[in-house]
């Protein structure tokens, strides 16, 4: 799933239809697709989260009550659990990080990078894979990239044109088992792939300071 925090200064629209196919995912598992779509609409409609703790609301809150009237259980189903505890979990963090950025940004200033630059872009990426919890990074130019991966390469390249057209200066998504973090600069893209308990907060202050050579030298 895909969280606002990840955007700088854009609509949040993007994120939330990617939160509202993984509720819908879980849901659809114990009701029928069409159930589970009409359950989170009308949701929906009496308010639309914004945040990470909000869309944990929604599902105990307001999905919840009305799923049990259609479901033999009386407790909350482990899917539904893990998913609010996930989003629980994540207002939590982006909470202390956002007190932890107030007092350290300025131990961090703005870099320059130059993604065209071979060197540079190695440099960046061993930099950036020593980040604790980070398991993959790709720095990425116009007519080259780097790319360090402890195990299994994940493809971001297909992901960068879509936010570079949206505007995102940073994003992230939350898969199955890890963190996905992507920063589009100038031609290229810097993207991130982390442990699930990795300190988003810390992963994207780490990009969000990066910018393009190019854009500083005019």
């Amino acid at each position: 799933m895909v969280h606002s925090e990840g955007q700088i200064g854009k609509p949040q629209g993007a994120p939330m239809v990617v939160n509202e196919e993984r509720l819908l995912e879980v849901l659809s598992r114990y009701v029928s697709p069409r159930a589970a779509e009409n359950l989170l609409r009308r949701a929906l409609a009496q308010r639309m989260p914004t945040s990470p703790g909000e869309w944990a609301h929604l599902l105990e809150e307001t999905l919840w009550p009305e799923l049990r009237r259609l479901l033999p259980f009386r407790e909350m189903p482990p899917e539904l659990k893990a998913l609010a505890r996930e989003w629980r979990e994540l207002a939590a963090s982006q909470v202390a990080e956002a007190e932890a950025t107030e007092t350290g940004e300025e131990e961090l200033p703005v870099e320059a990078v130059d993604l065209e630059d071979p060197l540079a872009r190695q440099h960046l990426a061993k930099r950036l894979a020593r980040l604790e919890g980070v398991t993959g990074v790709v720095v990425a130019g116009k007519n080259g990239k780097e790319e360090l991966f402890s195990g299994e390469p994940v493809p971001l390249d297909l992901a960068y044109p879509l936010l570079r057209r949206q505007g995102y200066g940073v994003f992230y998504a939350i898969l199955e088992r890890e963190i996905v973090a992507l920063r589009p600069l100038a031609q290229g893209y810097i993207g991130l792939l982390a442990k699930k308990e990795a300190n988003i907060g810390r992963l994207l202050h780490a990009l969000r300071r990066l910018i393009s050579l190019a854009e500083v030298s005019g």
